[in-house]
């Protein structure tokens, strides 16, 4: 027996039934592809949710981070002009204080018989009041008390202290002497 069965029907309806198969084929095909995007898609979404919920935390650290740096540098930009301001209060404060050097130049112009100087320590103080002190060893009582009162004398000095126990010995005494004064010559 063959093998080629016979095939009753007309070469044109064999054609009309190869072109409905493969018509039928293809809307399987496109309704299969179509699930398959529909499935993708839908399983798209949460991931999509999850990366926008994800995005928006972002978004609002970063405003939080932009709005912390800015305050920090507005703090920051806020204590330099603090410390600028005061190092500007300072150097004014400053200019019209009296140099130390000009106010010991003035100070080792009195004269001083029989007194020997070994220290001298200038302090700028609060506005007029500033003060100097003055040590070293005298030969007599009377060489002290008289450079005592030659510096009291002094325009610039408004007062001059020496302590009473100073006047102890009689010779060798060694002073300390308080000048106050703006010590401007």
């Amino acid at each position: 027996m063959s093998r080629e069965l016979t095939n009753l029907l007309p070469l044109e309806k064999k054609r009309a039934f190869r072109r409905e198969y493969f018509v039928r084929l293809s809307v399987v095909g496109a309704l299969l592809l179509s699930a398959v995007l529909l499935f993708g898609a839908v399983m798209l979404i949460p991931s999509y949710l999850s990366f926008s919920q994800e995005h928006a935390l972002q978004e609002k650290r970063v405003t939080q981070l932009e709005a912390t740096l800015q305050n920090a540098q507005e703090r920051a930009i806020g204590e330099r002009l603090t410390r600028l301001s005061e190092d500007t209060e300072h150097l004014n404060r400053l200019g019209q204080v009296p140099s130390g050097s000009s106010a010991v130049r003035a100070v080792l112009r009195v004269a001083r018989p029989g007194i020997a100087l070994t220290g001298i320590t200038f302090s700028p103080g609060a506005e007029e009041e500033h003060t100097m002190t003055l040590s070293g060893t005298a030969q007599t009582r009377e060489a002290l008390r008289a450079y005592n009162l030659a510096l009291s004398e002094l325009p610039f000095v408004s007062s001059s202290e020496l302590p009473i126990s100073t006047y102890a010995k009689e010779t060798d005494l060694d002073f300390m002497i308080t000048l106050t004064g703006t010590f401007i010559p």
